[in-house]
């Protein structure tokens, strides 16, 4: 359901089907797992999750406002279409910085 890997000081976190149920509480728990270790510069690669509920939206922020409180950031990569239409109208596109690709995800902690 999850992935994680390590690029340098940023953790990517690939979720590999619907962020919610289950793989939402195995995200909650990488995501803790990750600030326990002091690692507050997080990639949620949402490439293969085919559905978010309102649930996983309140765990993209949540986790977003749990990262900056340390001096970190969490963006969004590769959301599917959907996902991104439902990130912008929602507004959470404009909480949490939404990147098409890798590059652009990365790019963003190189600044």
């Amino acid at each position: 359901m999850l992935n994680v890997q390590t690029v340098g000081s940023v953790n990517v976190i690939k979720v590999r089907s619907a962020l919610q149920d289950e793989c939402l509480a195995n995200a909650r728990k990488t995501v803790q797992d990750c600030l326990d270790k002091r690692r507050f510069w997080l990639i949620l690669n949402l490439h293969d999750c085919p559905l978010i509920n309102s649930q996983g939206l309140e765990f993209i922020v949540d986790s977003q406002q749990d990262c900056l409180a340390r001096g970190g950031r969490l963006v969004v990569a590769e959301p599917q279409p959907l996902t991104s239409e439902i990130l912008g109208v929602t507004g959470i596109d404009e909480q949490v910085a939404v990147y098409r690709d890798m590059r652009g995800a990365l790019s963003d902690f190189a600044r």
